[in-house]
């Protein structure tokens, strides 16, 4: 019986034949590779040792039969298919359907016409092969439905140029096992595809891209659910999915988010000018362009400037971010815990932060009514924020310490005081400092009673400040 090795040498010209179909079907062969590595990293958690050795050992085979003969892959993917343990079986099993129908497509085409008759042997056999090895139990002889494949093909080049038609080799695929493609679309949502391009006007390809970006946004919320909490409903859009895998990098510790940035880059990377994925808006991304405002040009004082440079852009992204809470005391008087910022709050918060900065902007510098109004547009910037609350070194971190500096700056220049409550005990000393409404968030033991996040400074200055305001920590129930 012939191999998958004696059929793809010939026909991958490694015999030092002309080989008319080698650019091709070497192409397919790279996608393969990507493909099943991606889905094994995937499962890589839960994959006994054996079994993902044995699947990197075919990944190597396939990635150097395209060049390099006697590979015995044939026997590695017999072994892999035949293993229901495999985590490499399903995604095997569609990637040599689709080789099938792509095979197919080769012999309708204008390709050179020396030795045709015996590169088309080769490519009838090599579908007849695959076709056995992803369905030894049928019925009918291979043999027969390659016939039935090649009939089917001719109806579909009759087809009206308006009907709507699958890709070639999808429906090869289809016409080789009896499924459709909504049949192998539910198969190929467990394995992701990292080396598809999203065409215009292709549906299926764009169903495809929803499906990896929702496995990635699911498995982001799965290993940095520390930072991230339990995600909202997830995105059904791929732009909108593309867009919430940045916005909750924004939140992790900037040395994972930078790590995550890359695999999304690599994962997801198409040609140039090919967009596989959505552009991203720009709201402050590293990488990517500010954020223009109404008032953009507008601010006489530099720190007013500073100000609304950090504001526009955390205003941007929690347009984004469906987890974002706020905790300003004229907005939730006698609530307790955070409130989640949803559209007409978001654009009231907006005012409010935006009328603090105009009352701040043209003030004298060391004036203590400039510190007064500082201290209030930093009170803004600190208490709208994610939940669970940022990492330290995180994008949004970097923020409140950039408004928070501002603050201290400005005190300390003209020699007042203010007092850094982040981490302290919340007794009754602390109280004393205190006023408005406090706010709780449930945290285990060794968190219960510690100021978890200050939302507005106490300060004192030339005989005038405001007290503090803070969310502390209470026993999870």
């Amino acid at each position: 019986m012939e191999t998958l090795d004696d059929l793809l040498e010939p026909l991958l010209g490694l015999d030092g034949r002309p080989a008319p179909f080698a650019g091709p079907l070497r192409d397919w062969l790279t996608a393969v590779a990507p493909r099943l590595d991606a889905h094994l990293e995937q499962l890589a958690a839960q994959t006994p040792t054996g079994l993902y050795e044995r699947g990197q050992d075919l990944l190597s085979r396939f990635r150097l039969i395209r060049r390099v003969p006697g590979q015995r892959l044939h026997q590695a993917v017999v072994a892999e298919l035949a293993d229901p343990a495999s985590p490499l079986r399903v995604p095997l099993w569609i990637a040599l359907g689709e080789l099938a129908g792509r095979l197919l497509t080769l012999l309708h085409g204008d390709g050179p016409q020396e030795s045709r008759e015996e590169e088309s042997r080769l490519v009838l056999g090599l579908v007849t092969l695959l076709l056995g090895l992803t369905h030894p139990q049928t019925r009918a002889r291979p043999e027969d439905q390659v016939t039935r494949a090649h009939r089917r093909w001719e109806e579909t080049r009759e087809r009206p140029p308006g009907e709507a038609r699958e890709d070639r080799g999808e429906a090869f695929a289809g016409l080789l096992d009896g499924t459709t493609g909504r049949d192998r679309a539910s198969v190929r949502a467990s394995a992701p595809d990292p080396t598809r391009r999203q065409g215009d006007g292709d549906r299926e390809e764009a169903d495809e891209l929803t499906v990896r970006l929702r496995d990635e946004y699911d498995r982001l919320y799965q290993d940095t659910v520390v930072y991230l909490g339990e995600p909202d409903e997830a995105p059904t859009t791929a732009e909108r999915l593309w867009i919430g895998l940045h916005v909750a990098c924004l939140r992790l510790p900037d040395a994972i988010a930078a790590s995550q940035r890359e695999y999304f880059a690599q994962t997801f990377a198409g040609g140039p000018g090919e967009g596989i994925v959505p552009p991203l808006p720009a709201v402050g991304f590293p990488g990517l362009g500010g954020v223009q405002g109404p008032d953009e040009g507008r601010w006489r004082s530099p720190r007013a400037t500073q100000m609304y440079e950090l504001l526009i852009t955390m205003f941007a992204v929690a347009d984004l971010d469906p987890g974002i809470y706020h905790g300003l005391d004229e907005l939730a008087r006698d609530t307790q815990t955070p409130i989640r910022l949803d559209r007409d709050t978001r654009r009231q918060y907006r005012e409010r932060a935006l009328s603090r900065l105009r009352q701040l902007d043209g003030l004298p510098p060391g004036d203590d009514l400039e510190i007064r109004y500082l201290a209030w547009v930093d009170e803004a910037v600190s208490s709208f924020f994610p939940l669970p609350l940022p990492a330290p070194d995180s994008w949004w971190a970097e923020r409140y310490r950039r408004s928070r500096g501002l603050v201290l700056e400005a005190v300390k220049a003209a020699g007042g005081k203010v007092d850094i409550l982040d981490g302290r005990i919340y007794d009754r000393a602390l109280r004393g400092k205190l006023s408005g409404t406090q706010m709780i968030l449930p945290v285990e033991e060794s968190d219960v009673d510690r100021v978890l996040w200050t939302l507005r400074l106490p300060w004192e200055f030339n005989g005038t400040g405001d007290a503090g305001r803070v969310v502390y920590g209470v026993r999870r129930r």
